[in-house]
């Protein structure tokens, strides 16, 4: 059971949900299965999901700032998120719920302390995204 496992490792249930997308029954876990523990120099942050389009933006294609991030890189799927000013540009960002290692490259206006919004280039992938807490390592 997970509850034991968070117990004994001294972190909450749902930041261990949120390190292993895979296990969707928090009371049913298999022998030999690989359980992420999230590390305890973790944060839990309020992460979002945006794309480069209209809906997230104000901006269309053509228009010259498309696709180009507040520290001017353009959006990348897997790499770009969004941080708060406290979060300086280039700053790496482990999220283990994506098992991915992202950079801060863009800021958005709802994005204050404790909120993240990680790129993706499709609107329906960011949409069934929606809002999550998530264990997050700020890596440097």
């Amino acid at each position: 059971m997970l509850s034991t496992i968070s117990k004994s490792h001294n972190v909450s249930l749902n930041s261990l949900l949120a390190s292993n997308s895979s296990i969707s029954n928090p009371d049913v876990i298999f022998p030999g299965q690989i359980i992420t523990i999230p590390d305890a120099n973790g944060k839990t942050f309020t992460v979002t999901a945006y794309t480069a389009g209209y809906e997230s933006t104000g901006k269309n294609p053509g228009d010259p700032a498309y696709g180009v991030t507040a520290s001017g890189a353009h959006v990348k799927e897997g790499q770009t998120i969004a941080c708060p000013s406290s979060i300086p540009f280039g700053t790496k960002v482990h999220i283990p719920y994506f098992d991915e290692t992202f950079s801060c490259q863009d800021r958005g206006s709802a994005i204050t302390k404790g909120r993240l919004d990680v790129y993706m280039n499709d609107l329906d992938d960011a949409l069934q995204f929606g809002v999550r807490d998530l264990q997050v390592q700020i890596l440097n």
